[in-house]
């Protein structure tokens, strides 16, 4: 009996084999089949309603589930808005919040899951990682490797979680007979007894409603009969059991069950009678087919035990046995693993301590991320020839020193590092400071009084983001026009109006410039451009100071320099 609860934790917006309680605010549902613990609330009021005004809410199962679910008519409003997926074939499914409009894409892969015809696990591939819930399941060992969309080339998936069918995950159902050592020991009982004559009747004492087709289909084929059960609706749209039951009564194989209202009755009772069409009565033994009265011996037993006088256990299972779960999950190898069953005399804590040996231990082969933190120079590796202990403690020493540091936020001394001399300088290739009309005009330069950027904050790069903490004078722009500047214009702006504003004031100060600036400086290296040592050419001309304001404003941007005139260049 299935006690979970319809949500994954990792996917909360589908639910799945649970349709009330919280489940009815999920945004798209999941049938791995037809069996009534598998379905609460699937038809009731408050679902239905739902439905009634929802164009996005679904339910995907499979093509049989979804013939099953239709073929009873108090599940006939889901047929707008059930989706039937193809078996092993994943497909995109997109969850849609229909108040908000969000939207989660999951890919849903449907797998066999071996329990009853059209019983499926979920394959759930997304944002979350991996999820495979298994519903109901009976796999043998081995078949897991065999499934080819658990793996992801020649390796299996990285699966994070299982939400696992654990209903004989208990050491008592170790070793559970297949279906075909069951299959075979019934078939023996079947010949010997029908063989007698046409009046002795087989009576297969079956407590779901469908799931044991496997036993209809190949007991039909083996006496070339047909297996005589209730009603043929579920079946109808299943042709390769429907050519297998019947509904008339003359046949020596029967599978029709009870009344509800009617549970205990004799188990040599056949529901549809004791007699033949002719009056004359039948010789009947039943069979039930069942797991848990086998898992309750306490000594070894057959596959068929004899319980009566005309009433026989079979034991025939829809669940993997213990040891069938344990080599699916040590194939599989995921991370968690989440009871969905409880096996009867266990409780949760339990099972959840039985799993826990089978789950992936990631804690001693995680791999942990560092941040990179500030970029530094790379360190040339050291090869020594000395002792490894040595060579180990000197590079420990030099790792904490360099944590040490860059905890502090400094830089490391790069002339340990460095064979070649000091590092270059961002200055020795060309300054921030931008030339002034003023300044064009008139030899000396405000460069003493205003060192570049570069030079105030020691970095070699060019500073194209201003830090907070230094406080620039505001540009004299207006906010309007500077709209268009990038960062490193916006410094430069301020940084000649900085030198503007110290020419100012030495005017305001002595009316004229001070006697120590009469003396007219050589230009400095980057006032003096290589371009005024070349001859003119046809078609060009001298760049003026405007012309080379925009062009430090454009080097030190970092913007490519190309000037066009016509079909010449600059």
């Amino acid at each position: 009996m299935s006690s979970f609860a319809g949500r994954m934790k990792e996917y909360p917006n589908m639910s799945l084999d649970r349709f009330d309680r919280e489940n009815l605010h999920a945004r798209a549902y999941f049938l791995s089949h037809c069996h009534k613990d598998h379905m609460k609330g699937l038809k009731g009021p408050l679902l239905k309603r739902k439905l009634k005004f929802s164009l996005t809410v679904k339910l995907y199962c499979s093509f049989v589930t979804k013939e099953l679910l239709l073929s009873n008519p108090k599940y006939a409003f889901w047929e707008d808005h059930i989706v039937a997926l193809e078996l092993e074939s994943p497909t995109l499914i997109t969850l849609i919040d229909e108040a908000s409009g969000e939207k989660e894409e999951l890919v849903v892969t449907l797998l066999p899951a071996g329990h009853c015809p059209g019983s499926v696990m979920f394959l759930v591939e997304g944002a979350q990682g991996t999820v495979l819930y298994t519903g109901d399941f009976r796999l043998a060992k081995g078949d897991a490797s065999r499934i080819e969309l658990l793996h992801s080339g020649s390796r299996v998936k990285d699966i994070k979680s299982v939400y696992l069918d654990s209903t004989f995950y208990d050491p008592r159902f170790y070793q559970i007979p297949s279906r075909e050592t069951c299959l075979h020991a019934i078939r023996g009982l079947v010949q010997d007894w029908v063989s007698r004559s046409a009046y002795h009747t087989v009576w297969l004492n079956c407590k779901a409603a469908y799931g044991y087709e496997y036993l209809f289909t190949n007991l039909g084929d083996e006496f070339h009969t047909q297996i005589h059960v209730k009603s043929l609706d579920m079946f109808k749209k299943m042709p390769e059991i429907l050519s297998h039951v019947t509904t008339d009564r003359a046949t020596q194989i029967h599978a029709c069950r009870h009344p509800k209202d009617e549970e205990f009755v004799p188990a040599s009772r056949l529901p549809c009678g004791s007699s033949a069409s002719d009056g004359t009565p039948l010789n009947i033994i039943s069979i039930k087919p069942s797991t848990m009265w086998f898992g309750e011996r306490t000594q070894r037993t057959k596959v068929i035990v004899r319980t009566g006088a005309s009433s026989y256990r079979a034991c025939f299972s829809f669940h993997s046995s213990y040891s069938e779960i344990k080599d699916f999950l040590s194939y599989l190898q995921p991370i968690n693993i989440y009871p969905s069953v409880i096996p009867i005399g266990r409780t949760h804590a339990d099972v959840t301590e039985l799993l826990k040996s089978m789950c992936r231990d990631v804690s001693s082969s995680a791999v942990i991320y560092r941040p990179l933190g500030t970029l530094k120079r790379t360190r040339p590796e050291q090869h020594t020839h000395g002792d490894y202990m040595d060579c180990t403690e000197s590079n420990d020493d030099e790792e904490e020193r360099y944590l040490e540091e860059e905890e502090r936020g400094g830089e490391r001394d790069e002339g340990s590092v460095s064979n070649s001399g000091t590092p270059p300088h961002w200055e020795e290739f060309f300054t921030t400071e931008i030339l002034t009309d003023s300044q064009t005009s008139q030899p000396h330069s405000c460069s003493h009084t205003s060192p570049s950027h570069s030079t105030l904050t020691g970095s070699q790069t060019p500073e194209l983001f201003v830090d907070d903490s230094v406080k620039l004078p505001s540009p004299s722009i207006p906010l309007s026009a500077g709209r268009g500047l990038s960062q490193a214009e916006s410094m430069l702006i301020q940084s000649e109006d900085r030198c503007q504003g110290d020419a100012l004031t030495n005017l305001d100060a002595g009316g004229e410039e001070s006697g120590s600036h009469t003396h007219q400086s050589e230009p400095t290296e980057s006032q003096v451009s290589s371009d005024f040592d070349i001859p003119s050419t046809p078609d060009s001309h001298t760049p003026g100071p405007d012309d080379l304001s925009d062009l430090y404003r454009r080097l030190a941007a970092g913007e490519e320099v190309v000037t066009r005139t016509g079909s010449q260049s600059l």
